[in-house]
């Protein structure tokens, strides 16, 4: 048995005698660390020769199954054969095929934290200059640089032949965890013609024909050359393509600045907003569950508690939907306390498939704290109520291509009894939900965010309208 998971296997024998809830926290720390927040081993150097860099990247993965502990056995086993392959075929393979074929072995493990860094499906592979963002009603452009700016708000229904639905069928394996979040995550590869070339659904590396429907209704086909990009190539965050851009970058977007935008969309270069909302209520942005480069997160959450206390609002709204996650520990008090600050009147949960890792837990805690008080509104998390976290990187530095492997278990819709596997602080921060489905579904389409609207926040009102009414029934 190879040593990582002999070590483990050796210090989870005895995680039955030890009771975490009795450690000193210098002891706690250490054997957390230990067991879940171990580190990859030491990286390869850079080499100038493509060949040679290919192969010590490929060398040095071989070794990812020992580490990650998502994998089945059967997974585990198919990740190591693959892995066997690649190194026989490294130095051979363009980068594009290096990259998909990494991106399948840590796939296999069917877990959303089990990963490539998605800057790999944005730089070092051309892509068109154009973002596309999948709604709920169809994938639309919603950033194009200015030669293709009569594409924006188009909606794209077939890229080289293929549909949309085939695309994301096809490359799923590239990715794990919930279908919703496999879109998202590969989103990036719809616009890289030498990715899906590789993949098969694309007739070269340089360019992609899409179809579809423009903005005003006419349809469309257009053959878009792509942009070779490197590593010092500008990227953006997927989710928050859907702001307008900023001044002076390289595309336009389909809303503007000055556009009367609603509220979730009116702070760009923030990660935290809070803001009076209609009818009385108080609306929080949380982007990131943790501190800022402008702003620690307990200072912005101690703002909405004393708020909240200070102005008795008719409702919260604590919006998730872009928060990609970060450490649960910094939010989890403010949690388990605005139910009782909101002395018992609604808090609505926004959620969407970009709600993620420390964000879920987040948004469990508010759930779990709250019970029926806490409503979630719009679409389903980005991940399972049980799931893989924490863990390290394997840095490729060849590839230029970052491999997260997960280590500790996270399970909220039940118990998790065995501290070999299960995360140790969650027992210090614990959480437990039936379900995070939306209790209300206000999915983001297409036609809503062109015409300026937010269906979470027009879900909200008219609940909060029913509330109001003498009919209502408590």
């Amino acid at each position: 048995m190879r040593w990582i998971l002999a070590l483990l296997v050796a210090a989870c024998a005895g995680a039955g005698s030890l009771d975490p809830s009795t450690m000193d926290d210098a002891t706690f720390d250490r054997e957390l660390a230990a067991r879940f927040q171990y580190d990859p081993p030491a990286a390869p150097v850079e080499i100038e020769d493509q060949r040679a860099g290919q192969i010590a990247d490929a060398e040095y993965l071989s070794r990812f199954p020992e580490f990650d502990r998502a994998y089945s056995r059967g997974a585990r086993i198919r990740a190591e054969h693959m892995l066997t392959s690649l190194r026989a075929e490294a130095g051979d393979l363009s980068h594009e095929q290096f990259v998909l074929r990494v991106a399948e072995i840590a796939g296999l493990a069917d877990n959303a934290h089990t990963s490539i860094g998605e800057n790999a499906f944005k730089k070092n592979t051309p892509r068109l200059p154009l973002r596309t963002y999948q709604f709920a009603d169809g994938l639309h452009v919603v950033w194009a640089s200015p030669p293709l700016s009569d594409l924006l708000g188009a909606r794209v229904d077939a890229i080289d032949g293929h549909s949309i639905a085939d695309i994301h069928a096809r490359t799923r394996r590239y990715a794990g965890g919930t279908d919703a979040h496999r879109q998202r995550m590969l989103g990036p590869m719809l616009e890289s013609p030498a990715l899906l070339q590789v993949a098969g659904l694309a007739e070269t590396r340089d360019a992609l024909t899409l179809q579809g429907v423009l903005a005003n209704g006419a349809p469309f086909e257009r053959r878009v050359n792509a942009e070779n990009r490197d590593r010092s190539a500008w990227i953006s965050s997927s989710q928050r393509q859907l702001f307008p851009v900023w001044e002076d970058a390289p595309m336009q977007s389909l809303v503007q600045d000055g556009d009367t935008l609603p509220i979730y969309l009116q702070h760009r270069s923030q990660l935290f907003s809070l803001e009076a909302a209609p009818e009385g209520g108080l609306y929080a942005g949380i982007g990131h569950t943790g501190d800022t480069d402008d702003l620690p997160i307990a200072t912005f959450l101690n703002r909405v508690l004393t708020r909240v206390r200070a102005e008795h609002p008719a409702y919260m709204i604590i919006d998730l939907r872009m928060n990609g996650g970060g450490d649960y520990t910094t939010a989890y008090s403010f949690a388990r306390e605005l139910p009782a600050a909101m002395n018992g009147a609604p808090i609505y949960l926004f959620t969407s498939s970009w709600t993620f890792s420390a964000a879920i837990t987040t948004a469990a805690a508010l759930k779990d704290a709250g019970g029926d008080q806490v409503i979630i509104v719009g679409e389903p998390v980005g991940d399972r109520l049980d799931f893989w976290a924490e863990g390290g990187t394997f840095i490729l530095p060849n590839a230029f291509l970052q491999v997260h492997y997960a280590s500790g278990r996270h399970v909220y819709d039940g118990p998790c009894r065995d501290r070999a596997t299960c995360f140790w602080l969650n027992e210090r921060y614990p959480v437990r939900v039936r379900t995070l489905a939306p209790d209300i579904a206000a999915p983001l389409t297409f036609a809503a965010y062109r015409a300026l609207r937010d269906p979470a926040m027009d879900a909200v009102l008219a609940n909060e309208a029913r509330r109001r009414s003498p009919d209502y029934r408590r």
